[in-house]
């Protein structure tokens, strides 16, 4: 019994012995260097965000390779020491993520991102080496990186917003110039179509005015007018009064035939001029009246256009503004999801590593305690003790200095550990620490909707319970290019000699596109807004 509680004290007493002991002095030493350099890191971190900003500009927050280059040389001393990257061109390579030749606003979040989690390794060896203090300070600086890699994705993510706001408008005014230029042009074919009506209807009135004219010219329209019978009776009487030699009553005849001849050619000519006149006058009456009712037509459907285009109008109003409230909406939620991520999401994962850790040591303290019947188990506990200081031990050595790197025994012994195409090899660490670690946050600011994706691709969390901007996607895919960016037909560029036309006679400048735009505009507007 003494023999087994005396080896039961001695394991206890080994086990309590501090892992420091199996560590070199200056892995120490550097892994205190590397927790005094990236307590500084928010700050530096602040120095690069403002320098990107400065030089997006142009680009609209896309990073191309050149200004890449200036932002390294601007920053050179401060990614040198948070990243380890000696060139511009593998600090490009390593974040240019799809390989697109720009940074976009994910990319440029992820250089803070792996700072963060390169702060956080290191921190973890602070605490493995038992520099609490030191622990403590860059935990604080770590969380303050934090909350500023959130802001910075707020802030890329709120121009964003307003950028797409602006496209929805825009998309918006481009439905409305389509509104006034497919109603001008009716209009304008409107205008046409009455003009011709007029023009048809003036040329069958002319010709029918012609035809009157040439049938009341005619000999046979006078002699429809015939003088009385009394007059023949007359004209009868006389001649036989003439033939008998009563000249006394012939000369009585022959008076009064002479006035009533004289009356009866006044009337007939009167009612031979009645007749013309009411002729003339009812088919100027009749073509007046046609007249009016092509203009009551016309009108009619004019005012037809009118009520179809005011209804289009307001329909049109309602369909800009539609999904206005909503783009706000999607845009806003995401915003709050990402800011509640990024300021909450990094702290909930230490705190379920840091309970694992507790409830492990837990159960060692609990298999230390057992029994003397367990010595078997104490002794496997002491076999993983002894593995476990091993793996930390390794796990250590990755820290260096900020002059000379220490890399860990695992990349030295990796492929990618000779540094071949000029590259260091901690240019591979931070590559496998962005592929395979789950401690950096992806905020996904820009997604592109409809893109091709792989045969193997699985949805993420971020896809099935995400912020909905696919949504925004698909109300901005409908925008299209302005008439005046877009070629003109080929037909258009040669005249119906074959020749080939002048740019100038089938191009015009901004200024005339406006001119026509406000123009079609006041023609429009003024009928909109007519009070008939």
């Amino acid at each position: 019994m003494e023999s087994k509680s005396m080896t039961i004290s001695t394991k206890i007493q080994q086990s309590n012995y501090s892992a420091l002991s199996n560590l070199p002095r200056h892995i120490i030493n550097q892994i205190k260097n590397e927790g005094e350099l990236y307590i500084t890191a928010p700050n530096k971190c602040a120095k690069i965000w403002i320098e990107m900003r400065k030089n997006d500009f142009v680009t609209d927050a896309q990073l191309n390779f050149t200004i890449a280059q200036r932002i390294f040389e601007a920053c050179r001393s401060e990614i040198v020491q948070l990243l380890k990257l000696q060139n511009e061109k593998d600090f490009f390579e390593l974040f240019d993520q799809d390989n697109d030749g720009i940074l976009n606003e994910d990319e440029q979040i992820l250089v803070f991102s792996v700072i963060k989690e390169k702060m956080h390794q290191v921190a973890t060896a602070l605490l493995k080496i038992q520099e609490y203090i030191l622990f403590k300070q860059l935990m604080k600086e770590l969380r303050t990186l934090e909350a500023n890699i959130a802001a910075y994705q707020n802030q890329l993510r709120q121009r964003i917003s307003i950028k797409e706001r602006q496209v929805y408008k825009e998309i918006g005014q481009e439905k409305l110039d389509d509104f006034y230029d497919k109603y001008y042009q009716e209009f304008q074919q409107l205008t046409k179509y009455k003009v011709d009506r007029r023009a048809q209807l003036k040329i069958s009135q002319e010709k029918e005015l012609g035809i009157l004219e040439d049938r009341l010219s005619k000999d046979t329209e006078l002699m429809k007018v015939k003088p009385k019978k009394k007059l023949k009776d007359l004209q009868t009487q006389e001649k036989l009064v003439s033939l008998e030699e009563r000249v006394e009553e012939a000369l009585d005849f022959r008076k009064e035939l002479k006035d009533l001849e004289k009356h009866e050619q006044d009337r007939v000519y009167k009612v031979q001029k009645y007749r013309i006149e009411k002729q003339h006058s009812d088919l100027l009456f009749k073509q007046q009246k046609e007249r009016e009712q092509l203009e009551g037509k016309l009108q009619e459907t004019e005012y037809k256009l009118i009520i179809q285009m005011k209804k289009d109008y307001d329909v049109l109003l309602k369909q800009i503004n539609l999904h206005n409230n909503e783009i706000t909406r999607i845009q806003s939620q995401a915003s709050n999801q990402a800011m509640k991520k990024g300021l909450y999401e990094g702290e909930a994962k230490r705190q379920k590593v840091q309970s694992q850790l507790q409830n492990g040591i837990i159960a060692q303290t609990k298999a230390i305690s057992q029994p003397e019947s367990k010595i078997n188990d104490l002794d496997q506990f002491h076999e993983s003790e002894t593995i476990r200081k091993l793996e930390s031990r390794k796990s250590l050595q990755f820290a260096g200095s900020p002059g000379k790197p220490v890399i860990s025994e695992e990349s030295e012994k990796s492929p990618m550990g000779s540094a071949f195409n000029g590259k260091t090899k901690n240019f591979y660490q931070i590559r496998k620490i962005i592929k395979d670690s789950k401690n950096i946050t992806q905020f996904y600011i820009k997604k592109n909707y409809g893109a091709d994706l792989p045969v193997n691709f699985v949805r993420s969390a971020h896809n099935i319970q995400g912020d909905q901007h696919e949504k925004i996607e698909r109300f901005l895919s409908v925008k299209r290019k302005s008439q005046h960016e877009l070629l003109p037909p080929i037909t258009q560029l040669y005249d119906d000699d074959l020749q080939e036309k002048q740019i100038k006679a089938i191009t015009k400048t901004d200024q005339e596109i406006k001119r026509e735009k406000a123009l079609k505009r006041a023609f429009i507007n003024e009928k909109l807004f007519r009070n008939d």
